[in-house]
């Protein structure tokens, strides 16, 4: 079984370095490493619309119809950057998708952040929203994490990105449990970018699975329709997706654990933020957080991941200690130089943009801004 087993994950590394390349330049390892200048892309004291208006989610960006930069890393209050390239982008006031604070969890329509994006052709653009519903606003009182319920909806803008509006059928990933007041936080969380694999055609993302602080699990998710929100099924095992979501709403889940996502890892403890398919590498790559910084990992397939390698060192905000150095989170990767209009590949150079906490007496307050730093990629 060993020899059988050695021999399938040597011919999907084939297959998978085949779809973006020559047979003969299977996938390498590689080395992420800072380098040059950190540079502010949005100061909240200088530039921010309103208090509410910070990067609260990984960067994310396409290229619309016109051929101009549309950069999103929102809150709630969701707005986006535009520009002709990455060094020259603007914040405009304007919201591009209002929150409803619907009361009703079943309802799917309370916070939302868009969280990732795809466009074919820079007009019609495909959101996958963080969906939270806030309990604790809502009459829960256990506190906003213990009444924390979250799922993964659509959004849809057919003017390349100035307003998405959410279908009436929205809702693409659930956990199979209802809101339990005082059971989260639970659902499903913070999608990655989308990013489209050549070798199948079909469009990947990475979710965040938790259930009462266990059963956590990186999610695979895939789709080749985006604007059907019920096509996106997650990874079952071996190359398969049969694992559908369902509205706990909608009726009794007979078998809740056969609607529950498959780990693919790469390692617990990690916070997934970022996918690119790396030409350097000549394989996926993904940029992840923990306590002490970002790392980076890569997978052939998508579903099979090296242990993860440090390259920034600061402290993440989701284990930051007063009297440490100021702490951040969401990273992502986006190479400008990508050929891809969704910005879902990258090559021996790209930028990390991340957020920065600016603390203030030892305590988080919303003053926070969006950086970046040039980051090389080079062969071992």
């Amino acid at each position: 079984m060993r020899l059988a087993l050695v021999g399938l994950v040597g011919l999907l590394a084939v297959a998978a370095a085949a779809a973006h390349g020559s047979m003969a330049k299977p996938p390498r390892s590689v080395a992420v490493s800072v380098h040059g200048p950190t540079t502010t892309v949005f100061s909240w004291s200088k530039e921010r619309c309103d208090d509410a208006d910070i990067p609260d989610l990984p960067a994310r960006a396409f290229r619309d119809v016109h051929g101009q930069v549309d950069l999103i890393a929102t809150h709630y209050l969701d707005r986006r950057f535009g520009g002709r390239d990455f060094s020259h982008l603007r914040h405009p006031y304007g919201l591009i998708m209002r929150s409803n604070e619907n009361p009703d969890p079943a309802a799917f329509d309370d916070k939302g952040w868009i969280s990732a994006t795809w466009t074919a052709d820079g007009r019609r653009v495909y959101a996958l929203v963080h969906d939270e519903y806030q309990g604790d606003a809502h009459g829960c009182g256990g506190g906003y994490l213990p009444c924390w319920y979250n799922a993964i909806t659509l959004a849809v803008s057919t003017n390349g990105g100035a307003t998405y509006l959410a279908p009436r059928r929205r809702l693409i990933a659930s956990i199979p449990f209802p809101f339990s007041p005082g059971g989260g936080p639970a659902g499903i969380f913070e999608p990655t970018n989308i990013v489209r694999n050549s070798r199948d055609g079909y469009l990947y993302a990475i979710v965040h699975q938790e259930i009462q602080g266990s059963n956590a699990a990186s999610c695979l998710i895939r789709t080749r329709t985006p604007g059907i929100a019920s096509s996106w099924r997650a990874w079952s095992g071996g190359t398969s997706f049969t694992t559908t979501f369902v509205n706990p709403y909608a009726g009794p889940v007979a078998d809740p654990a056969a609607h529950l996502c498959r780990d693919v890892g790469p390692a617990p403890g990690f916070n997934g933020s970022s996918l690119s398919y790396n030409t350097v590498a000549r394989q996926w790559l993904r940029v992840l957080a923990s306590g002490d910084g970002f790392y980076y990992s890569l997978s052939p397939d998508l579903i099979r991941w090296t242990l993860p390698v440090q390259f920034f060192n600061r402290p993440w905000m989701g284990a930051w200690q007063c009297g440490q150095q100021d702490p951040v989170a969401y990273p992502s990767l986006i190479d400008p130089a990508s050929s891809s209009r969704n910005f879902d590949t990258s090559g021996a150079k790209a930028y990390l943009y991340y957020t920065q906490f600016n603390i203030e007496g030892c305590q988080e307050t919303l003053n926070r801004d969006l950086l970046r730093v040039g980051v090389a990629i080079a062969p071992r």
